[in-house]
């Protein structure tokens, strides 16, 4: 079953984690009335909290239950002082503030160059349709039941990854998107990452965007997770995960950490959380749209690929899991735009209705 990262106490705005470590908060008035030596001093401390309880929230919140789980999080850019600007020490490489747009390479009609959109709303990436394309795939359909050798798990992985760079990297690049090639960790009991320790149970994978990698889980696909019930399960699985990444690749998580760390409603992130999971599932439904010829996707696998969505809604068992992913409705919803337009722009789910992303 999926289970969700445990998300921060929003009533003071603040878990109860963070609210130990703050001895003093921002802008909170002092009972002694301090020195102007004392002042700076305390001015100093209170920055360091401030940047402290940052680190703590996006970690937090850095990665996400697959279907999939939290990407994990760079600190948004107004929290980063210049010397973490310059060597970051969460993720890869540091990303321009949210709706930021940055020159890059030559636009398809060979005039100026693209100007590439990294907000949430207007990203560079809802141009790109790729309705009409196909895509030829020379990695094997396998299928889930039996499942695969633990060993075979991630070279399995990491052909499907391929397959799914092939799939998007020229035409993101036309709008000046670059795509490379996550990487895929399969582990058995738990492991660490920046973005937490995950053990085998909980979800069937796991996306960090700090190492660009897919962690999964080798006991996975033993039978007790619904994606083993489609014979394309290992391919809307990693394809789910692959979905974050291409979230990271156009620059959205920067715009997602921002409004996730401002935000002091429980219920606000949550829906953000919705709206970035139910976008990775189109993302999903892209890929199984221009690879359907060489995976033979057939209206069976659609069957199975709904059955398994029905089991993992947020209005399903357990009582614990949080309204995070969206409804099985909502699940399938979005797969099938994807699968039946192919286009980027038809999963933008940050401008869609709340009611569509329940």
């Amino acid at each position: 079953m999926l289970s969700p990262v445990p998300l921060p106490s929003y009533g003071s705005g603040r878990s109860e984690r963070e609210v130990r470590l703050a001895v003093l908060r921002p802008g909170q008035a002092s009972p002694i009335r301090p020195s102007r030596c004392w002042r700076r001093l305390l001015l100093g401390t209170r920055t360091l909290m401030v940047l402290g309880l940052t680190v703590t929230v996006m970690t937090m919140a850095g990665c996400h239950r697959s279907s999939g789980e939290i990407p994990g999080l760079q600190l948004p850019r107004a929290h980063r002082s210049a010397s973490t600007a310059a060597a970051p020490a969460v993720g890869a490489t540091a990303a321009p503030a949210p709706s930021e747009p940055t020159s890059t390479a030559e636009s398809s009609s060979g005039g100026s160059p693209a100007r590439l959109n990294r907000s949430l709303a207007k990203n560079s990436i809802y141009a790109v349709d790729l309705g009409g394309t196909r895509v030829t795939c020379t990695v094997k359909v396998r299928s889930p039941k039996p499942p695969l050798k633990d060993a075979n798990l991630a070279p399995y992985g990491k052909k499907l990854v391929s397959c799914l760079v092939k799939a998007f990297a020229k035409p993101l690049a036309i709008y000046g998107i670059d795509l490379t090639a996550p990487k895929i960790k399969a582990y058995r009991k738990s492991i660490k990452t920046p973005c937490g320790r995950f053990g085998q149970r909980g979800a069937p994978a796991y996306y960090c965007s700090i190492t660009r990698t897919i962690y999964w889980p080798v006991t996975g696909d033993n039978g007790s997770e619904a994606y083993t019930f489609a014979r394309l399960g290992y391919i809307g699985l990693v394809a789910h995960e692959f979905g974050h990444h291409l979230q990271g690749a156009s620059g959205m998580l920067s715009e997602y950490a921002q409004r996730s760390y401002e935000t002091k409603s429980r219920s606000e992130r949550y829906l953000l959380s919705r709206r970035l999971e139910l976008q990775a599932q189109c993302f999903e439904g892209i890929f199984l749209a221009v690879t359907a010829e060489s995976i033979g996707l057939s209206s069976s696998d659609r069957d199975q690929l709904r059955m398994w969505h029905a089991y993992t809604g947020d209005e399903d068992p357990p009582g614990s899991r949080k309204p995070d992913h969206g409804s099985s409705a909502a699940q399938i919803r979005w797969l099938n735009r994807g699968m039946e337009s192919a286009d980027f722009g038809r999963c933008n789910t940050w401008t869609a209705k709340k009611k569509s992303v329940k």
